[in-house]
């Protein structure tokens, strides 16, 4: 159903309720050459048997009778069959089977008739299209077998009545010596007070009885009512005794076993053991009965408490086979298919849906009405359905629902779910028009509330939707957040307010806002470990975090990396598995010197990437540690060992870096600039990095002429768009400035260092600029700005090596003052 047949509805339904909002699309958009047969039903009456076969359309057919086979063919022509309409065999005064076919777009109704005097009529009705046969006995040949069977018993009767006319006198006197010896009187008495439900008179009538009368030939009957006295009488408290009506079972049984009411007593002690929970008893005394007496009545009843036993045991499959059994005895038996529902049910309760749908279509296969007459089962099927993403199914069944049953306590969750298979579909329209109407219904509700979140999330993902303020409410949807936040103060109901709490952090996971995200999952964590919230929490919470660090180290935050992985470990939900996140966490740690840390991510990545996705990087990353541990010709090793297997690597520029720098290391200058030199003639490199690091290469050779030239170059060839330059640009400033004070140019040492306090005044180097500038003035004989700089460094510097040397400084500048005004 697209968007505009919701509006449809809505528009030309508004006010009229659930009841007829919803329905789903017709099967049947224009009339068809060929007509189907949809169903047929049979209605059994006292004195007929009614057969409708319901059909897409009118059409002709044609009726072939064969009384004597007992049997009668019914052809009706161009014409399918649904594939629910089967076989199948009835308990029916009438009829006995009715057997479909379809046979070269002709469909055949074979009706088995029980009797040869069946006779049958049948006529069209329209509107729907239906064919209906009635099956009645033919009252000429029954009245001729009457008349027969009345002349043959008076020819007998006639020659016996003369002889029980004699006996009768005999026997009215003996009768009435036997009523008097047997009690009946007081027994009917009894009995008639039990009819009428007197069960506390009836049972002491029945006391009475047996010690009045203890010959009588009733004295059995009484015992088996004196038990179904106590039985009902216990009945009717709330919390029933059943020990009294047990014991009168039990003795009734025992003495008088060949009774007439015996079979009906241990069913009965059988029900009972069941409602006080004795299992093992009951069954024992179901099985006993069955075997007792194989043709019982109650035996259906029996093997039906059987099955419902292994319910309460969780023994379902055993149980769904009793069931199956039963019904292949008694295809219409309305326990079993009560157990049935049951059976599915608790498949479902138990989350396994494969069953429980296996069991649900069974019994709608079976018994089509059923779902009419129990709506609420639309629900169960609808869930199953969703749950197993299959959205176009499962709307049916929810449809059903809403449409059958709109005061069900589930109809405002299943027009709910409704717009959620929309949502998930990513049919914004649709879902608003079906979230939209559910939000006005009940207002005050939890379902209500939940259509209200839902109308932010459309909002949410689906913003530029052509919403109309006369048709929606559009507060929600054009506010999410606000709505969200409203919710959240008023929830009717704890899953409500988890519910807002999770869309709001979806919400801003979906936007790339992490740390609010984070913040929101983590308040869905209470909840039970097994709760949909819970599971929810953790999934969206190791996401957002992966998300996050990704996030931090594409900045190269690494100090950010590692307080947002510390803080995910005290959720306590478990490691944040995916291999590049902790390649990520590991190279943080290697960049501020954790290497031992670092090294334990490395080779988790290690184990996990079989792919070897991450290899290369992972080479590198050994490389730069052995580096920063000062282990140069394991470094060297590591990088030679790259550039020999990954010739063609995006990388490979990176691997020469750190081979430069082994050589650095272990003092082999030259080959560090070589390398250096080949890196600025590639594409691709950081030609700023290359030259800051050749410069340290000239420093470490005391070569501070070409130091000076590369610090240079690293200055003005790094990209000044960038608002936090890396830190060897930084560096680059300070280290300039100190090259250039080592070979005595002073002002332009001053320079150098004057520009990088100015543009990086929390550089590490700093305080020994400061220390050099003021060196630099008084060279430069600026004295009063070079003792304005030193009183400053005293004052600031943490550093006690620096702090000394400055106050030493500052007392030199003071004795050449005094020595001056001496002079």
């Amino acid at each position: 159903m697209t968007h505009r047949h919701i509006i449809r509805y809505l528009v030309g339904l508004a006010g009229l309720g659930l009841a007829i909002l919803f329905a789903p699309q017709s099967a049947v958009e224009s009339r068809e050459a060929i007509t189907q047969v949809e169903d047929y039903l049979l209605v059994s009456h006292p004195q007929s048997t009614q057969i409708i076969i319901q059909l897409s359309q009118d059409t002709p057919y044609r009726v072939l009778t064969n009384y004597a086979d007992q049997k009668v063919v019914m052809w009706i022509r161009n014409a399918t069959l649904n594939p629910k309409v089967q076989t199948i065999t009835f308990r029916d005064k009438y009829l006995s089977q009715i057997q479909v076919q379809e046979i070269k777009k002709n469909v055949k109704f074979t009706l088995q008739l029980k009797s040869k005097n069946t006779r049958l009529v049948h006529f069209v009705k329209h509107q729907p299209e239906q064919i209906v046969i009635d099956l009645k006995s033919n009252v000429a040949v029954t009245k001729q077998v009457a008349r027969k069977k009345k002349q043959q018993t008076a020819k007998s009767s006639s020659s016996a009545s003369r002889l029980a006319q004699n006996k009768t006198r005999g026997l009215l006197q003996t009768d009435s010596e036997q009523r008097l010896k047997s009690g009946r009187k007081e027994y009917t008495k009894a009995l008639k007070l039990f009819q009428s439900k007197s069960y506390m008179d009836s049972l002491k009538a029945f006391q009475r009885f047996q010690k009045k009368y203890r010959e009588s030939p009733l004295l059995a009957n009484a015992a088996y009512m004196i038990a179904e006295a106590q039985y009902n009488l216990a009945k009717r408290n709330p919390y029933p005794n059943y020990e009294e009506a047990l014991a009168a079972y039990q003795y009734a049984m025992r003495t008088y076993p060949d009774s007439q009411f015996y079979d009906h007593a241990l069913f009965k002690t059988a029900s009972i053991y069941e409602d006080m929970n004795y299992t093992l008893e009951a069954r024992t005394m179901y099985e006993k009965g069955m075997q007792k007496n194989k043709s019982s009545r109650y035996n259906a009843a029996r093997e039906t408490g059987l099955g419902l036993m292994l319910i309460e045991e969780d023994k379902l499959d055993e149980a769904y086979e009793t069931f199956q059994i039963l019904l292949r005895k008694s295809p219409q038996n309305a326990d079993a298919k009560k157990g049935l529902f049951r059976i599915a049910q608790r498949y479902y309760e138990a989350r396994e849906y494969k069953k429980a749908l296996k069991i649900f279509e069974d019994v709608v296969k079976r018994w089509p009405d059923e779902l009419n007459e129990q709506p609420e089962v639309n629900f169960y099927i609808g869930e199953i359905y969703f749950k197993r993403k299959q959205y176009a199914q499962a709307r049916r069944f929810y449809f059903n629902l809403v449409n059958l049953a709109p005061e069900s306590p589930n109809a405002h969750r299943g027009l709910n779910r409704i717009g959620d298979t929309y949502l998930l579909e990513s049919d914004g329209m649709s879902a608003l028009t079906v979230f939209n109407k559910s939000y006005s219904i009940d207002p005050d509700s939890a379902e209500s509330q939940y259509a209200q979140i839902r109308l932010a999330d459309v909002g949410i993902r689906f913003p530029a939707l052509p919403v109309k303020d006369l048709v929606f409410e559009v507060s929600p949807y054009y506010h999410p957040y606000r709505t969200y936040e409203e919710v959240s103060k008023n929830p009717q109901s704890r899953d409500i307010l988890a519910e807002a709490t999770f869309s709001q952090g979806s919400a801003y996971y979906r936007e790339q806002r992490y740390l609010e995200a984070i913040e929101q999952f983590k308040r869905l964590l209470p909840f039970e470990a097994d709760s949909k919230f819970h599971q929810w929490a953790k999934k969206y919470l190791q996401l957002s975090m992966v998300q996050l660090i990704d996030q931090y180290a594409r900045q190269n935050g690494h100090l950010p990396v590692l307080y947002a992985y510390a803080d995910y470990l005290t959720l306590g939900i478990g490691e944040l598995n995916r291999v590049q996140t902790q390649l990520q966490i590991g190279e943080s740690y290697k960049a501020i010197g954790l290497n031992s840390e670092a090294l334990k991510f490395f080779e988790k990545v290690k184990f996990a990437d079989v792919n070897g996705a991450y290899t290369d990087r992972l080479f590198l990353d050994l490389g730069e540690i052995h580096l920063n541990e000062n282990r140069f010709k394991e470094a060297e090793r590591v990088a030679q060992t790259f550039a020999n297997t990954y010739k063609d690597s995006p990388r490979l520029p990176e691997a020469k870096i750190i081979l430069a720098r082994a050589y650095l290391g272990q003092k082999q200058y030259d080959q560090s600039i070589e390398i250096f030199n080949q890196l600025l003639d590639s594409k691709n490199v950081d030609a700023p990095k290359i030259h800051y690091l050749m410069a340290e290469t000239w420093f470490a050779r005391e070569d501070l002429r070409n130091a000076a030239r590369a610090y240079r170059k690293t200055i003005d060839g790094y990209n000044r768009a960038i608002r936090n330059p890396p830190d060897y640009v930084q560096s680059a400033y300070y280290k300039l400035g100190m090259t250039l004070y080592m070979q005595g140019q002073t002002a332009k040492s001053l320079d150098a260092l004057m520009a990088g306090r100015k543009l990086f005044p929390d550089h590490r180097l700093k305080n020994w600029a400061d220390y050099l500038i003021i060196d630099n003035l008084d060279r430069l004989h600026k004295k009063e700005q070079a003792e304005s700089e030193l009183e400053t460094l005293v004052a600031e510097s943490r550093d006690d090596l620096l702090q000394k040397a400055a106050q030493s400084h500052l007392k030199v500048i003071d004795w050449e003052k005094r020595l001056k005004e001496l002079l």
